[in-house]
């Protein structure tokens, strides 16, 4: 019994995983060092030419945060262009592009 619910709860926490590779430029290079920053619990690890973040419940790109990083303007059709793949449920609005393991924003429901 208790390795059937070990099972179901190790599940459980894979559900809450999202992630996303970006390929290695300036753009990605501040992106990740803001999520180093804001989100700390967040797993970064490099690989070669991109970068693989993954987080729990999720991960947020903040264009005007980013855009003060860089020291010029970025856009979220930018900051995709980065993008190689992501898993997770994506929504990409206010300047933001938001990575969640549930369905958000309340619109989506």
């Amino acid at each position: 019994m208790a390795a059937t619910q070990d099972l179901h709860e190790a599940r459980d926490r894979g559900r809450e995983m999202i992630g996303i590779t970006l390929m290695t430029s300036a753009d990605t290079e501040a992106a990740v060092a803001l999520i180093r920053e804001e989100q700390p619990d967040a797993r970064v690890r490099f690989r070669g030419v991109s970068y693989k973040i993954e987080a729990e419940g999720v991960l947020e790109f903040d264009m005007e945060k980013l855009s003060e990083r860089l020291g010029r303007p970025i856009d979220t059709d930018i900051f995709l262009v980065n993008m190689s793949t992501y898993y997770g449920r994506m929504d990409v609005s206010n300047g933001k592009v938001s990575i969640y393991s549930d369905i958000q924003p309340e619109r989506f429901k």
